[in-house]
């Protein structure tokens, strides 16, 4: 159970974005702007929906990555440490490997992609630098066997 409180958060989210990832592509919901995107924004729009698999890639690993780093935090892992680098940018990025492999290998319906592993990447070093920056504001250490919310 203590593995659990210690990495609950990360483990959560991993197990969520495995199942996205390796999710049928016909399961995928597609996107439709419709009417409503105003003319001076079309483009910007259509950048969105043409990539919206990169972004979300991106925002998969960089939520990963914060979840991790808020894990090792409170568990009075500090970031300047080897320890903290490699779990809140390696883990992922090699985590996002193994995803696009599986897709690659294991699915009839998704395919692995470089620039997706380039999204994850870019996703886990932008979620350490904003965990960086904001998880010890946030975040109280682990004191008498329990983290809290400041």
């Amino acid at each position: 159970m203590k593995f659990f409180r210690q990495y609950g958060l990360s483990l959560v989210v991993a197990l969520i974005i495995m199942n996205m990832c390796m999710m049928p592509s016909t399961s995928v919901p597609s996107i439709t702007l419709g009417g409503w995107v105003p003319d001076f924004l079309r483009p910007l729009a259509d950048f969105i929906k043409a990539n919206i698999d990169k972004f979300a890639h991106f925002t998969f690993f960089f939520v990963l990555s914060f979840a991790l780093c808020h894990d090792f935090w409170v568990q009075r892992v500090d970031f300047s440490t080897a320890k903290m680098k490699i779990w809140g940018i390696v883990v992922p990025m090699l985590y996002g490997g193994l995803i696009e492999i599986m897709q690659a290998t294991l699915t009839t319906t998704r395919s692995g992609d470089i620039e997706d592993f380039f999204s994850d990447t870019l996703g886990a070093i932008c979620g350490f630098f904003f965990a960086k920056k904001f998880v010890p504001k946030w975040f109280e250490r682990e004191n008498n066997g329990g983290a809290r919310c400041s």
